[in-house]
């Protein structure tokens, strides 16, 4: 009986042995390329922290000067990968680096460029996106594009809920609809536990009391 499995495997063997084999290097290929991919991911990962921390070194000594370097070490995060979230944090320094030397419409483009990406992100960074529409929605309220702003705002939002309505808030109140601004102020202090965003708010408040009082 044990002869008669023996050759039955045997035979098996014989007329199976191609499929077998390109089946085993298949799986073992599989394998490998799986290491050297897991490898690589890591290795990109370091890589993208220490450049990050780099820009942040060099972010918080910056002049005027520097701007070029800065934006230098960006695309070195950039180019390392564009998908990671050191670069994309690397993007709100970055934008803030241009609206203090005032290059708002750099700040602008950088932060469209950052919030397309984030909105089309399949690894659900959920708070950066709603951040990068926050940070978005702020500049077209400066830039007077309030039509914009308010797209961005009325969008379901996972996170940053009490600075949403601040933000529609500040829109309203850039044009001149002090009521509605006063409620979405109202909403803003009733969503937040940031005792910080709440004394603000009721600075925006009182601010625009006054307002109201001058018109």
């Amino acid at each position: 009986m044990d002869s008669l499995n023996m050759e039955k495997l045997f035979e098996f063997l014989k007329k199976n042995f191609l499929s077998l084999f390109l089946g085993i290097i298949l799986i073992v290929s599989s394998l490998i390329f799986y290491v050297i991919y897991s490898t690589n991911q890591k290795n990109k990962t370091y890589a993208s922290q220490e450049l990050y921390e780099s820009y942040l070194n060099k972010f918080s000594t910056y002049d005027a000067s520097e701007l070029k370097n800065l934006e230098i070490k960006l695309n070195e995060l950039k180019n390392n990968n564009p998908n990671s979230i050191y670069y994309y944090l690397a993007n709100f320094y970055q934008v803030k680096v241009y609206f203090e030397n005032d290059e708002e419409l750099k700040a602008l483009n950088l932060m469209q460029e950052l919030n397309l990406t984030l909105e089309g992100e399949n690894s659900k960074k959920y708070f950066l996106r709603d951040l990068s529409r926050i940070r978005l929605a702020s500049i077209f309220i400066d830039f007077e594009r309030t039509e914009e702003a308010r797209e961005i705002l009325k969008k379901s939002f996972s996170f940053y809920e009490a600075l949403r309505l601040e933000k529609l808030g500040d829109l309203e109140k850039s044009i001149f609809n002090y009521k509605m601004a006063q409620n979405y102020y109202e909403m803003a202090i009733q969503e937040s536990d940031n005792q910080t965003q709440i004394n603000m708010l009721n600075f925006k408040l009182s601010s625009l009391a006054s307002a109201s009082n001058e018109n």
